[in-house]
């Protein structure tokens, strides 16, 4: 994954999807319509085509674009409206990306914790199957060294889906946009704490464990929690000594 960031903080392959979202609007495409294929793309915003991927892993998340195997990339049914791209303001100018990283954080802790616990109570058979699936997809990335965080943002999901509870599954649609962010603050450097709690996490949800679902997920919460409060110190520390 490249993980060369814009002084305002984007990705290249966050800056790619914008330009590409820009391209389907200027050409004004409809659902059906193929976009270019990587090379253009590729040339369209100036970046590798591993960048490319990423963006298009990004537009795909949204419900922008589709993939279809062996064919190419085509402008999606808008079902509902595309949620915006950024929706809690991490790219906004000025943004503190630390700051606000520790504030996504605590919110996480008031929400998922108790998901994750109504997650165990009312999932079914099929439900914690799939949880498992992309539990182990996420160790798989990790374990190679590519980027995980899609299957990151699927796992909070399907936990948010295993309780059964619409809101909470609207919410975390929202919430787990912030995941990317939290990637590229900390570096990708959580990966082992992330291997051992979804794996608990995951693990409890499929027993019908509550308690343990929920210790789980402020466990896992918690750590991540703690390494942003770091960084906002370091920031501080930082700013001081300039």
């Amino acid at each position: 994954m490249n993980r060369q960031a814009s002084p305002g903080g984007k990705s290249l392959s966050e800056q790619a999807a914008e330009m590409i979202r820009q391209y389907i609007g200027e050409k004004e495409m409809e659902k059906g319509d193929k976009l270019p294929n990587e090379f253009q793309l590729m040339e369209l915003c100036s970046v590798s085509r591993s960048t490319i991927r990423e963006a298009i892993k990004i537009l795909t998340f949204e419900g922008l674009v589709e993939v279809v195997r062996g064919s190419g990339t085509y402008i999606a049914e808008q079902k509902t409206p595309v949620m915006e791209a950024d929706p809690m303001g991490f790219y906004e100018e000025d943004t503190n990306l630390p700051q606000k990283a520790l504030d996504f954080f605590e919110v996480r802790l008031m929400l998922e914790p108790e998901i994750a616990a109504m997650a165990a109570a009312n999932a079914t058979y099929k439900d914690c199957q799939k949880l498992l699936e992309l539990e182990a997809q996420v160790r798989k990335e990790i374990v190679a060294g590519r980027s995980y965080y899609e299957y990151d943002i699927q796992f909070h999901k399907q936990i948010a889906k295993c309780s059964k509870n619409q809101i909470a599954y609207k919410l975390m649609e929202i919430i787990t946009t912030g995941i990317p962010v939290f990637v590229q603050v900390t570096k990708n450097s959580l990966t082992d704490q992330t291997l051992y709690y979804h794996k608990a996490i995951a693990e409890s949800i499929s027993s019908g464990d509550a308690v343990g679902a929920r210790c789980g997920m402020i466990g896992h919460l918690s750590h991540n929690r703690k390494t942003m409060l770091d960084e906002v110190e370091k920031q501080k520390m930082k700013e001081k000594s300039q």
